[in-house]
This record gives C-alpha cells, structure tokens and sequence, in this order.
C-alpha cells in the first residue's frame, strides 16, 4: 500500500479557506495536565532553569508504549506506520516542549515560536544517520497480559510481507547552544510489554570522589509521566538509616490525583474548550506541523525509497522491543529507562 504522504498540499487548502489564526490542528497530548505542566516545571522554578542544559543533562529519553496492536485499524496503519502515527506529531510535541527557550509572553504565538525554532533545530538526517541513529521493528507473536497474540503480519487486513513498522527508536539532536551534545532518545512501540507515555531526564554523574568513588552512584533523573498516572517524580540519592554510609536512590513524587484530589479534564474537553474560546496555545501552527513532517520524511525517505534501506527489525509482542535499539543507547554507554 502507499504510504501517507506530507501535509503541504493539506496545509494549502486549508490556508486558502481559513486564516492561520482560525485554523486549530489539534493533537489531544498536548491537552494532557502534565504536557502543559512542562513549561511550569521549568519556567516556574527556579531550581530547574539554570541547570537545563547540556552543562547538567547528560541525555533526554522520551518514551510512548502501547500492548493494543493494531487492532481493526490494519490498513490505515499499513499506510501510516508508528513514525508518522505517532513520533512526528506526539512525541515531537513533547520534544519541543522540553528544549524551547523561554517565551517572551504566554500568548499563544510567543509560545509557538520558540516550540518551531526547537523543531527547526532537528539535525536534519541522511541516510547514513538513518542507518545509525534510527531503528524501525515489527512485533512478531508473543503474550500479552497472559494471553497470546498473533505477529502483525498475521493481523486482520495486514499485508503478509508488510514492511511497516510498528516500533521506531531514534536518536536525535537538537543544534542550539543550549543542548549541543546531549541526545533525544524517542522510541514508540506497540504490542510492549506495558502502556504508558513518559519523559526521563537523566542528569550527568556526580564526579568520581566522595560516594562516587568507590562504587558508582547513580544518576539523577527526572520523569515526567504524561500517562497514565499523570505526575512528576525526581530520584535521588540518600543515606540509609545505620551506623555506616550505604547509599539508596529514593523518588520525590508528585501525583495529580491524589496532590489535588480530582481528575485532571480529559484532553480532548481541555482542547475544544480552547478552540471555541479563540486560544490557539495548545494547537500546532502550520510551520511546526511543516517542519515536523520534514524531519520525519527524511527517515522515511531513507526506508521506503533508498537503493539500501536499513532493516526491519522484529521483537515478540510483550518484550520492549527488539535488541537493536538497545545497541543504539548501549554503544552510547547508556540505556533505556523501564517504566
């Protein structure tokens, strides 16, 4: 089947109709409480601020996992794939929300502005970056909750050789001053062993002296859940009671649910609630949208239409993908986050 194509044509019709400030494109992650909480976190805080940056961070993880499979949506999904499904929209929003700078107003242009230049800032990826930096996988059969499940090849509607994927890990930078060297690891996946959307920041070591000389402590990290279970937690390390010095990692833990004792508003409420008031802060501009597309069709460029493309890699439903993308944060000397 042929693979969506990019927006541009989308974009121009709808342009020749409405204005860009009546044009609302929604993506319901960005109505989620701790997605708009990221710009609170930061910017509200005056601990977090300074240390923001490639000086203190030493990587960002950003993680959206899935058990469902494609379920009846077989050829939609042959045409799509999780990178365009998800990555170029979702997990981009929350990259972006992560590395803009400080807007100048909370307006909804002021802040889209710094959110396109973070965009504008991807290193745009050649096939040679592709081929290193990017792993595509497809969930072969496995279980799931118990209960086994047939490989996505054998779904409803499903192209018996389809070369789509159904989990993608990238590795990606952002070329600005503030985060030169410090990498973005994106993955998404579905059939994985557990369903949730998460963003880690994981701080640089402590120096080898002291309590981290002998044995090595652990990083700090920083995790934002966006869901389930929306909240914030900080892990960092503590004594344990007793005569000697044994250090034990410990979270800091911020929960909405049970810090302000209701539910957060479901996404979707939050978003129409903005488009019938005039508030455009929580939708993407047609630059970001453009530009996002542009990074993403690179990658898929080098897939669907290299004389080489780099491999599908497959991984049984219910693991957490397939051991290439392990390698990718392994010769890196890191590695993925559990949730």
């Amino acid at each position: 089947m042929a693979r969506i194509t990019s927006p541009p044509t989308l974009n121009t019709v709808v342009n020749s109709v409405f204005a860009e400030r009546d044009t609302y494109r929604i993506d319901h992650y960005l109505g989620k409480e701790t997605a708009q909480n990221i710009m609170v976190l930061r910017f509200a805080n005056a601990i977090f601020e300074p240390i923001w940056n490639n000086r203190y961070i030493d990587h960002v993880q950003i993680t959206g996992a899935e058990p469902l499979g494609v379920e009846e949506r077989g050829p939609y999904y042959e045409t799509s794939g999780a990178t365009r499904d998800m990555v170029q929209n979702h997990l981009l929003q929350l990259l972006s929300l992560m590395a803009m700078e400080p807007p100048v107003g909370l307006n909804a242009d002021a802040i889209r502005d710094e959110k396109v230049k973070v965009i504008k800032s991807l290193r745009p990826m050649t096939p040679e970056d592709v081929a290193r930096d990017v792993v595509r996988g497809q969930y072969g059969a496995g279980s799931i909750g118990g209960k086994d499940v047939v490989a996505y090849r054998a779904e409803n509607r499903v192209d018996s050789k389809s070369m789509t994927e159904t989990y993608v890990a990238i590795k990606a930078h952002v070329d600005n001053w503030r985060w030169a060297g410090v990498p973005f690891y994106v993955r998404f996946g579905k059939r994985l062993a557990k369903s949730g959307t998460e963003i880690a920041v994981q701080f640089k070591e402590i120096p080898r002296v002291l309590f981290n000389r002998d044995e090595p402590v652990g990083p700090n990290v920083l995790v934002i859940r966006i869901q389930p279970d929306e909240g914030i937690s900080l892990r960092i390390q503590a004594k344990r009671p007793g005569a000697s010095v044994k250090i034990e990692p410990v979270k800091m833990d911020f929960a909405y649910g049970t810090s302000f004792g209701k539910a957060s508003p479901e996404a979707y409420e939050r978003l129409l609630l903005d488009a019938m008031s005039g508030d455009a802060t929580l939708f993407a501009r047609r630059d970001e949208v453009a530009n996002a597309w542009k990074f993403i069709d690179r990658i898929e460029e080098t897939w669907h239409h290299s004389d080489s493309p780099p491999p599908l890699c497959t991984y049984p439903a219910g693991s957490w993908g397939p051991a290439e993308a392990d390698t990718l944060l392994e010769r890196d000397g890191r590695a993925w986050r559990r949730m």
